[in-house]
This record gives C-alpha cells, sequence and structure tokens, in this order.
C-alpha cells in the first residue's frame, strides 16, 4: 500500500516536473528572436561608378566642367538603362552633404554655368537637406515656428532650382523627387501631385521619383499604409522593364516595423522586415532598419550581415555608416569603427553621439578611452 502511495507521488512529481520543463521551452521559443532568412543577394544594378567622396572634392576644388562631365554621363546612362538611375542617385545625393562650406560654392557653379542642369539639380540636393536640417526631426508640436519658416525658406528656394534643372533636362527623376520632398514638407499636396505627374510622363519607369512619393504618403505625414501598398502595387505593370520596382511592395511593412520599434516591440518590427524582404526582394532601407533591430537585441551577426547587405546594395550612405559604426564599437573593433566614421565624414557632418565613439576608438589602444554614454543607434 505504502508503495502504491510513494508511486502515485512520483507520478504526480514527474507530471509537474514535465509541465514545468515543456513551460519553459514555450517562455524560451516565445522570447527568441525571429530568425531571418538570406539568400544569395540580389543586386539588380550595375555597378555602381559615383563617388560621392570624389564629387565633393572636386566641388570644394571648383572643378565644375569636370562636375558636368561626370554627372551628365550618368544621367546619361540612366536614360540608356533604367538600371543606372540608383548609380545617378546616389551621385546627386553627395550634395546633401550640410557642410555649410558647400553652399557658397553650389552658388558659384550655378552663377557661373546657367545652363548647367547637374549645378542646378546639385544646389536643389543641398538646399533641401539644409531646409530638413533646419526643421530638426522632432514632431510639429515641438518644432518651432523659427525652424519651420526656416525650413519653408529653404525648400521653396530647393523646389526652384530643382525646376530650373528639370527646364533643362526634362528626363532629371532626381528633380522630380526633390520637388516631392519639398513639396511634403511644406504640406503642398498639389505641388506634389503636379511633381508626380510630370515626373512619370517624362521618366516613367523610375523608382526615385515612387520612392520619393512614398515617403510621403506615410501615416505620419497623412497617408495611410493602405495608400502605400495601393501605390506600390500599380507600380509593377511596369516591373519587367525595371525589375527594381519590386521593392516598392516592400515599403509599407518596412514603415509599420519602424511604428512596432517606436513602440518597443523589436521582435515585431523584425518579424515585418523579413515579410518586407519577401514581397519586396532585395533593398536597401529594409536591411539597415532590421540591421539596427539585430544590433538593438544585441545579436551583432545578424547585424553586420544586413548592415553590409545595405552597404553593397545603397553603398556611401551616411545612415549604414554610422550604424556600422555602432556596431564596431559594441563589439570593441576600434580599428573598424574609425574606418566607417571616417568614410561617413567625407560626405556627411557626424554628430555628438558618432564623436564620443569616435574619441572612444582612437583612445582605445591606448587604454584610456572614455566612458561612451551616448543615446542610442
Amino acid at each position: 500500500m505504502a508503495d502504491d502511495k510513494r508511486r502515485k507521488i512520483i507520478t504526480i512529481l514527474w507530471g509537474i516536473l514535465s509541465v514545468a520543463t515543456l513551460l519553459l521551452v514555450v517562455v524560451k521559443i516565445e522570447n527568441r528572436p525571429p530568425t531571418s532568412v538570406r539568400g544569395p543577394l540580389k543586386i539588380l544594378t550595375p555597378p555602381f561608378t559615383a563617388n560621392k567622396a570624389e564629387l565633393i572634392q572636386e566641388l570644394r576644388d571648383r572643378k565644375f566642367q569636370q562636375l558636368d562631365t561626370q554627372l551628365n554621363s550618368y544621367q546619361k546612362a540612366f536614360e540608356e538603362n533604367v538600371l543606372e538611375e540608383g548609380n545617378l542617385a546616389i551621385a546627386f545625393d553627395a550634395f546633401g552633404f550640410t557642410d555649410p562650406a558647400l553652399t557658397k560654392i553650389l552658388e558659384e557653379w550655378v552663377k557661373n554655368e546657367p545652363s548647367s542642369y547637374p549645378a542646378h539639380l546639385a544646389r536643389a540636393q543641398h538646399l533641401l537637406a539644409l531646409g530638413w536640417q533646419a526643421r530638426g526631426n522632432r514632431f510639429s508640436d515641438k518644432t518651432s515656428e523659427q525652424q519651420l519658416n526656416e525650413m519653408q525658406t529653404l525648400l521653396d528656394e530647393s523646389a526652384k532650382e530643382a525646376i530650373a534643372a528639370i527646364k533643362l533636362n526634362p528626363k532629371s527623376s532626381i528633380g522630380y523627387g526633390l520637388i516631392i520632398d519639398a513639396a511634403k514638407g511644406v504640406g503642398s499636396s498639389d505641388g506634389l501631385n503636379r511633381a508626380y505627374t510630370a515626373g512619370i510622363k517624362n521618366v516613367p519607369l523610375s523608382l526615385s521619383i515612387r520612392v520619393y512619393v512614398m515617403g510621403a504618403i506615410e501615416p505620419r505625414w497623412g497617408g495611410t499604409y493602405e495608400a502605400m501598398e495601393k501605390f506600390g502595387d500599380e507600380a509593377q505593370k511596369y516591373a519587367a522593364q525595371n525589375p527594381r520596382l519590386i521593392s516598392l511592395k516592400g515599403y509599407a511593412d518596412t514603415d509599420r516595423a519602424g511604428e512596432a520599434f517606436r513602440d518597443g516591440d523589436l521582435k515585431k518590427a523584425i518579424r515585418l522586415y523579413n515579410r518586407a524582404l519577401e514581397e519586396g526582394g532585395d533593398f536597401s532601407a529594409a536591411y539597415m532598419y532590421r540591421g539596427n533591430m539585430y544590433a538593438q537585441l544585441g545579436l551583432y551577426d545578424d547585424a553586420l550581415e544586413d548592415l553590409n547587405r545595405a552597404n553593397r546594395l545603397r553603398p556611401q550612405n551616411p545612415a549604414v555608416l554610422d550604424s556600422l559604426a555602432f556596431v564596431y564599437r559594441d563589439l570593441s573593433r576600434p580599428t573598424d569603427t574609425l574606418a566607417a566614421i571616417q568614410e561617413y565624414r567625407q560626405f556627411a557632418l557626424p554628430d555628438s553621439d558618432l564623436l564620443n565613439i569616435e574619441r572612444w576608438a582612437q583612445n582605445f589602444e591606448t587604454g584610456a578611452a572614455p566612458a561612451v554614454n551616448v543615446g542610442g543607434n
């Protein structure tokens, strides 16, 4: 009788232990970050030839005719092969460098070469970047009237320069994109729609124009995810001629993932980035943001893989280099940290957080590295 009672107790204890073990396994699985399946990277663009650092140096040296020749060659290549638009976009993105020393030089270029389409477009890009910088990145109720007025002045001037560039070359997809971005900033839906209509009429296969529109119809700018998805789907009728348009199908989920991150749900954000890449194929923005999520979770191998993919798909992006610098800092790799920041400095101005980790990396080998206290990646 005692043996039967003992066996029952042991059976009950084993049952309790089994249930507890099962619960621990379930909790562990639920807490595990979602995995990301990565196949071979599919790069749809021809090799990039534009070098932002070289273009900025030529501008500083006032080699205006050389810049005209290079930038016109990138535009011509795009007009002959739509897949060259990425190279063209990188080239003009160089002039989004907000170094104040460049402002007067760009004015000089436009003044000396008033019939130069690249000169007007480069200045438009620079003014647009200055406008967004003047506004800052806080919500409207936290942004002063002075900031908003300064932004509007700069964005209006940017749009005028972009229009001048388009008059000289109606196939300037980047020009239409800059007008769309400026219209978003000043809340002009009419200006946005007119720029988009004219742009798609003259450059129907452009990805850049559509990407700027995607940014303008995000929920935070008064749009909806449904509108973003519809816009991306409508572009697919041209995907046979420009396969890079498939990436537009991933933009709504990419923005949803950003909302999940702001709500503190990093795992949900990663799942949404996974879906964005499944639907939109390999595109740089999704890899960059997903890499940041993995870095936040301390999964640095995944973070580096995603960030390096982003860098290959869209090289010389300051946001990617910034993220890489932080990951290398967290891995105590000062040489790689400095290399990323050095490249960043060639076409962007570092903020205080980046300067802090630069000092840490410079002092690492001496054993005098200061404590790094930054606000996050």
